[in-house]
């Protein structure tokens, strides 16, 4: 039976230097003692835990301030490792926001809203159209590298493509974020589009500044 997740709950928090996104996989190196704890606790009673992006502080150290919109993970696998540390992978589920804080120690927990995935089959046109951009994209990235790609294959559901193309392209951590933080599927597409064609039109410029290049060795 899948898990579910009530729309409203407490969830502890890890904050990274990353942004995780709805069925993306995330490997994650445990060392410090607040989170083999927040690890043990989520074992011991098949709890999920929530990744957020640093709005400001650190990894290490004091608790840091997270953004408000983060993913909860789901760990699917658990390595120990030498010198007391823990290897884990973990799937991100659903999104949510963060209403409150409700303790910064041994780890952050808050309590946390779910958010739903909005009007994912009105986008199901423009999906289509976007994933045409991707290929397109992904080409010219593997073309630069001396490589090739093949066609992607990829969930044809509008919010999981979504998902799939915001981490997918190679974008700073704020703009990832802003992808996560879009209220409605139709919207994270519209802006990945205009991310693409941008991005596109100076791979492409890439592109034919290194066959001049070439040429004129020749």
């Amino acid at each position: 039976m899948p898990f579910e997740l009530p729309d409203r709950r407490t969830l502890p928090l890890f904050p990274l230097n990353t942004v995780l996104f709805p069925g993306a996989s995330l490997p994650l190196q445990i060392f410090e003692e607040r989170y083999k704890r927040l690890l043990q606790d989520c074992l011991d009673s098949d709890e999920r835990f929530g990744i957020v992006l640093i709005k400001s502080g650190d990894e290490v150290g004091q608790p840091a301030i997270p953004h408000p919109i983060g993913t909860v993970a789901h760990i699917t696998q658990v390595n120990e490792m030498r010198g007391d540390r823990f290897l884990i992978a973990v799937t991100g589920e659903r999104r949510f926001k963060i209403n409150t804080i409700t303790q910064h120690r041994p780890y952050i927990t808050a309590d946390v809203s779910i958010l739903p995935d909005v009007d994912s089959e009105e986008a199901r046109p423009e999906s289509e159209s976007i994933l045409r951009q991707l290929n397109e994209y992904l080409s010219l990235i593997t073309g630069l590298q001396g490589g090739w790609t093949s066609e992607v294959r990829t969930s044809r559901d509008p919010a999981a493509l979504s998902y799939f193309i915001a981490e997918t392209l190679l974008i700073d951590l704020s703009e990832k974020q802003q992808l996560l933080e879009k209220p409605s599927t139709v919207s994270r597409l519209e802006a990945e589009a205009e991310v693409l064609r941008r991005d596109i039109d100076q791979l492409r410029e890439r592109v034919a500044v290194e066959l001049r290049a070439k040429f004129s060795r020749q």
